[in-house]
């Protein structure tokens, strides 16, 4: 397939290096810079301190306390430090002195001072950057003593020299006040339209952020406020309603399906039978308006302001929000990943890529929803299904400075073709299709269609871009998606037709090393994902950088960069002489495939633990094991989240697919020998969780692989924790 040409222009602000340099014919990964702790280092001339072993020893002191109380001792104590003060030369204050010159707050240090000199200096630049900031306020300049108040002549007579010290640097630290945010909503409350008080904006507009200026993790996320009339958001969204009640300058703040999530001043969206029971929940938390497709009495009967009845309550689901939060994915670059298997270690991969060409990139996804960086937003694993959520999420991302967002469009829960068409994409990529008849509840067609959504919004030649697997066969029904004229970056395994593709790989236990040949140059990659499916995650992270033109390097540094993905056959590396995997796989299918994975692997013996769910898809528990008892060494069967089912009846289910019933394994086991299977391997079952998993790591010796197959609920890896406190 013919590859149209590469150049366009970014949907974020990049610089690329000059198209007329030749491109290497191959790049090396550099090395990781590693950020090293900060250091106060002391001066270079430090005062020589002899050992302590040269040291006399000390003459025992004179027992002297002898019938006095231990006030009257501490007193005694007290009185003798004060009369020994004089003659011990007094070390320089921690803090330097603030300076007062021009009002300014920066710190004064002197050179002389051979201990704390450097402490001082770097703690008297901060505080001059802080100062300077806005940060603190400026230290008041001391009065003349002329000026001085009365009172405090008296009081510093009463006081004896070392407490005239002690108020000395009181008084100094009183002049350090810190502008809160609190302090900035009181001063707008009272200041009324003096909009310069409070926290100062940086050069950019935002507010300053300690923990962002250092570098540190977990900087303080600022959350974007939302005010719009009813009127106005149905007049933005092109919205024409059935019939409008109530109060139509009522202000929004929000749009909400869930009334467990309503806050006041949203605007409540009521959708299905559920929006419906939701509604007096809803009201009670301060919902101010409802959107409904029939009609409803709220006069008497909710406190709620505005009634909007509309014909499509789906369209108004996507509307609504995208345009109270201002459309935010119209500014930054959004990347949907779509695809059945692969999604989330894609995802992954791509944000920390972007990020190693220094853009600020966010993520959202099953696993977790990133601002930027490690900075995680509180989402639902759902969120990127959700038009309400992501919507708002996208928003507070803006707000907080992310250029650019990948999105999980995974098949889990995937929503009704066009529910998120208000998100405005620029790259869609594909993993793959693998689809059942029983999947999802979906036919073929439905399921390719859904998947398709998002490719057919890949229209403008200059700005999108379409990254699909040519391994997979339905590869040309999405690259003809959307417009003809969008360049299509093509990925695959062995195909050289393919833009993408591997030249040489090896895998092993702890490493994945691939050879990637692209139309820039060749790259060398070394991975901590293992498995012939990830080099697949690795390809397609690839293919979106040679998309948008990624400098080669940053797309190796960023693909390096991660390590593992939570629950996607996942390595916990606690130095053991064995392999331990983690996989969340809950098909058959998926546990097959892996094992298959696995074994290419080239371990010596694979020891797997498999668990199926209580309550649901027993059709599932005998062909789970049937798979794992031909594909590994040894099985150790148990029950995972059996929820209000016996564990026991979930092992005779899951042992009838090697043909044995509970009460023979209980037979096997009063007889103190458990025969092996028909082809050699062994299976075992523990009914607790926690039991299996250490039993089975207890087998592990030097070269095998301990595979464990837990599931998920609600989104939460049940496993690893178990595994890595072995």
């Amino acid at each position: 397939m013919a590859t149209a040409p590469l150049a366009f222009r970014l949907p974020f602000p990049f610089s690329f290096p000059s198209a007329s340099r030749p491109p290497p014919s191959r790049i090396l990964a550099p090395p990781t810079p590693r950020r090293l702790p900060l250091r106060l280092a002391a001066a270079a001339a430090r005062r020589f301190r002899p050992p302590t072993a040269d040291d006399e020893p000390p003459e025992a002191a004179e027992d002297s306390s002898h019938g006095l109380t231990r006030y009257d001792q501490l007193a005694r104590s007290v009185e003798r430090a004060r009369i020994r003060q004089p003659e011990i030369t007094p070390d320089n204050p921690l803090f330097s002195s603030p300076s007062t010159a021009g009002g300014g707050g920066g710190g004064s240090y002197d050179p002389d001072d051979e201990f704390f000199d450097e402490i001082d200096r770097a703690i008297a630049e901060k505080r001059e950057e802080f100062t300077r900031r806005g940060l603190i306020k400026p230290s008041p300049a001391s009065p003349p003593p002329s000026q001085s108040q009365p009172e405090d002549e008296d009081l510093t007579d009463e006081l004896s020299p070392e407490e005239v010290i002690d108020l000395d640097e009181i008084r100094k630290l009183q002049g350090l006040s810190v502008v809160s945010v609190a302090d900035e909503e009181d001063e707008e409350v009272e200041g009324g339209e003096d909009e310069d008080d409070g926290l100062p904006l940086d050069e950019d507009g935002e507010g300053f952020d300690v923990a962002e200026e250092l570098g540190l993790e977990g900087a303080r996320m600022r959350q974007p406020a939302f005010r719009m009339t009813l009127a106005e958001l149905l007049d933005e969204s092109k919205l024409v309603p059935v019939a409008v009640t109530g109060d139509q300058d009522v202000a929004l703040a929000g749009v909400q399906r869930d009334a467990s999530l309503v806050a006041a001043g949203d605007l409540f969206v009521c959708v299905g039978e559920d929006g419906l029971a939701g509604l007096t929940e809803a009201d009670k938390r301060g919902a101010v308006a409802v959107v409904a497709d029939q009609d409803l009495n709220i006069e008497g009967t909710l406190a709620c302001r505005a009634l909007v009845i509309v014909d499509d309550i789906l369209t108004a689901l996507r509307v609504l929000p995208a345009c109270l939060y201002s459309r935010p994915s119209m500014n930054m670059a959004i990347i949907g990943v779509t695809g059945t298997d692969g999604v989330t270690t894609t995802t992954h991969l791509v944000k920390a890529m972007y990020e190693a060409m220094g853009v600020r990139t966010g993520l959202v996804g099953v696993l977790g929803t990133y601002a930027f960086s490690s900075n995680k937003l509180d989402a639902r694993p759902d969120a990127s299904s959700d038009p309400i959520a992501a919507q708002k999420l996208m928003a507070t991302m803006l707000h907080n400075g992310t250029e650019a967002v990948v999105l999980e469009k995974g098949t889990d829960g995937m929503p009704p073709s066009g529910v998120d068409s208000e998100i405005d994409y620029d790259i869609a990529v594909l993993t793959n299709v693998r689809h059942t008849d029983e999947e999802n509840g979906m036919t073929y067609e439905e399921y390719m269609s859904r998947m398709a959504s998002l490719f057919s919004r890949m229209v403008d030649p200059e700005r999108h871009r379409k990254v699909v697997n040519i391994d997979d066969p339905s590869a040309p029904f999405f690259a003809a998606q959307g417009g003809h004229d969008v360049p299509v970056v093509t990925y695959s395994f062995e195909n050289k037709k393919a833009d993408v593709h591997t030249l040489k790989y090896q895998l092993s236990l702890f490493e994945t090393e691939v050879l990637v040949q692209t139309p820039h140059g060749i790259l060398e990659i070394s991975s901590g994902l293992l498995g012939r499916d990830n080099i697949y995650s690795i390809l397609a992270t690839v293919a979106v950088g040679i998309a948008v033109g990624a400098p080669l390097e940053d797309i190796v540094r960023g693909i390096e960069e991660v390590d593992a993905i939570p629950g996607r056959c996942e390595l916990i590396d606690e130095e053991q002489a064995f392999g331990v995997i983690v996989d969340h796989a809950r098909t058959p299918e998926a546990l097959s495939r892996l094992l298959d994975g696995v074994r290419e692997l080239g371990p010596r013996r694979i020891v797997t633990v498999v668990g199926c769910c209580g309550e649901k898809e027993r059709g599932k528990r005998p062909v789970m094991t049937k798979i794992a008892a031909d594909k590994s060494d040894v099985v150790m069967l148990t029950s995972d989240n059996p929820a209000n089912e016996d564990p026991l009846d979930i092992l005779d289910d899951m042992l009838a697919g090697v043909g044995w019933t509970m009460e023979e394994y209980l037979k096997y086991g009063a007889n103190d020998y458990y025969p092996p299977l028909p082809n050699g391997h062994r299976l075992f079952l523990h009914d607790i969780r926690r039991v299996a998993v250490r039993a089975a790591v207890a087998m592990g010796e030097q070269g095998d692989v301990v595979v464990s197959f837990l599931s998920m609920l609600s989104g939460s890896l049940f496993c690893s924790s178990e595994l890595v406190t072995i």
